[in-house]
Parts: structure tokens; sequence; C-alpha cells
């Protein structure tokens, strides 16, 4: 009777360490799928960045360009 208990036990557990085995492995793809997706997000906020620096010093220029050209305009003398 022992022998039985212990042979229950014994597929008991090992239906348990299946069960935790497959939910290890969604969880290392899960953890991989999330790495991957943030190595996108990364570069893709890097890019961003630089695109953003790039539009402000094209602003920048833009208003030095503009002001200086409205300095050349002559005064109104209303």
């Amino acid at each position: 009777m022992t022998q039985f208990n212990s042979l229950n036990y014994s597929e008991g557990m090992e239906t348990e360490l299946i069960a935790l085995e497959k939910k290890i492995k969604q969880l290392i793809g899960l953890i991989e799928s999330a790495q991957q997706k943030n190595k996108t997000l990364e570069r893709n906020l890097s890019i961003t960045e630089a695109t953003l620096i790039k539009l402000q010093s094209n602003m920048k220029e833009a208003s030095v360009r503009l002001e200086k050209m409205m300095s050349q305009l002559p005064e109104d003398s209303l």
C-alpha cells in the first residue's frame, strides 16, 4: 500500500513539474518578446530624439534668418 501511495504521489508530482515547466517556458517566451520590443522601442526613441534635435535646429536657423530679413525691411514712417 505504501508503494501505491508513493506511485500516486510521484505521478502527481511529475504532472505538476510538467505544468511548471510549461509555465516557465511561457514566461521565458514573454520575457524574450518584451526584450525584443524594448530594443525596438529604444531604437525608435533614439531616431525620434535625433529627428527632434534636427527639427529644433532647423527652427532656430529659420528664426535667425527671419529676424535678419525683418531687420532689413524699411521702417514704416507714418
